[in-house]
């Protein structure tokens, strides 16, 4: 499940009781759950750990509610439409160490630290140039799965800024996934869907030309196993991630040509 799409179903609080409830993707209204305790802070706790412990963010959740409530056609029902309404807020070159997500290890980072608000609340990304090869390469453990603001794929993340200025950075739950994916022998380090299409970065390290960035047909391929094409190599790590996003941000632009003449104003301005 990318962070930008709808999960199967979510738990949620019921905003005039507080009822716990569940609420299915496609399905009008909601289910009562067991699990309810008849205290709202306790549900709202219990569906944050449970969303979150399967990777989902609380964008999901609020387009889960919107779809439930008022159908899963418009707008609002999909997680992206909040992504696309962002506002860009600063940023700010940051000094620190990104945690890794499974083991007791730190990498360095200096690099911008995005400021969006999104649905009211201000959140943290960092560009994919800011993930250290340990996180993003062929050593990895994870592919990345950054979400598209304003056109733009970032990372989401959180931080902790300590007395001394320094800050730790953590990935946020859903915006990674702990699994190996090979194509033509290399490594998928970071994917994002826009629209039907889906494009990837690979690694390859015996390779002429070690990195590589593809797209697909999502609709195409159906059920069957990601069938990439129109690859761009190269030996440049930095510039086979500004490919990437490129790729990613012009193919939003085509789908969103109104929205996207404002990110660019924007991207240029985190600069």
């Amino acid at each position: 499940m990318r962070r930008n799409e709808l999960p199967d179903t979510c738990l949620s609080v019921l905003a005039s009781t507080g009822q716990l409830i569940i609420i299915k993707k496609g399905e009008h209204g909601y289910y009562p759950t067991d699990w309810d305790t008849g205290n709202r802070a306790e549900n709202r706790e219990i569906a944050d750990t449970h969303n979150k412990r399967r990777g989902i963010s609380d964008i999901q959740e609020t387009a889960m509610i919107a779809g439930s409530m008022f159908g899963w056609t418009l707008p609002g029902a999909s997680p992206q439409w909040y992504l696309d309404n962002a506002k860009y807020v600063n940023s700010n070159t940051t000094k620190g160490h990104i945690k890794d997500p499974v083991l007791s290890a730190y990498y360095p980072f200096n690099d911008f630290l995005l400021r969006y608000e999104i649905m009211g609340k201000q959140r943290l990304y960092l560009p994919m140039s800011a993930l250290p090869k340990e996180l993003m390469g062929a050593d990895a453990q994870f592919v990345m799965q950054p979400d598209l603001v304003l056109g733009m794929p970032v990372m989401p993340v959180t931080a902790t800024f300590g007395d001394n200025g320094s800050c730790t950075i953590q990935l946020e739950d859903g915006s990674y996934t702990a699994e190996r994916e090979i194509n033509a022998e290399y490594q998928i380090t970071a994917r994002v869907r826009v629209g039907n299409a889906e494009f990837v970065v690979g690694e390859h390290p015996k390779a002429p030309d070690r990195f590589v960035t593809w797209e697909r047909n999502c609709q195409n391929d159906g059920d069957g196993p990601p069938n990439y094409y129109r690859g761009h190599y190269g030996l440049d790590r930095a510039a086979i991630i500004e490919d990437f996003s490129e790729r990613v941000s012009a193919e939003h632009q085509r789908l969103h040509p109104a929205p996207e003449r404002n990110a660019g104003k924007e991207r240029g301005e985190a600069r």
